[in-house]
């Protein structure tokens, strides 16, 4: 498991998580900053950086485009799942209320039911909305 953390020139905080628990403890470690939290939820990528799941490869570019019109001093969490264990019915982000996820890619504000699902991560408008809606 490895996290990593870079800055974007906006002040965007990017976080890199592999592992629920290592979310889990990154996304409420967050919650105390009063600042935005944002989490992108996708499939892992193979050796060559190409993920498993189509969805999520469409939506790549488009988040990260996305990004750059992020508020500043806002956090964002990208939390790559491997296939295998997103594919299990009991995964905890499946059963966790606070993620309940359905489909990858979703880019969600976390503790708040803003959230957008599999092919509307693609769409430029709908990423961008939820990354700088203030409420």
């Amino acid at each position: 498991m490895r996290t990593s953390i870079a800055r974007l020139a906006r002040m965007v905080v990017k976080h890199h998580v592999t592992g629920y628990e290592e979310f889990t403890k990154l996304a409420e470690s967050l919650e105390s900053s009063g600042e935005p939290v944002h989490v992108l939820f996708t499939g892992n990528k193979d050796a060559n950086g190409e993920s498993w799941c189509p969805y999520c490869v469409q939506a790549a570019p488009v988040v990260a485009k996305a990004l750059e019109t992020a508020p500043e001093k806002s956090h964002f969490i990208t939390v790559e799942i491997e296939r295998p264990f997103w594919k299990d019915q009991n995964c905890p982000y499946r059963k966790d209320p606070r993620t309940h996820l359905v489909f990858l890619p979703t880019l969600l504000r976390w503790r708040s039911p803003q959230r957008l699902d599999g092919s509307q991560c693609a769409s430029a408008d709908l990423v961008e909305m939820l990354l700088t809606d203030e409420d």
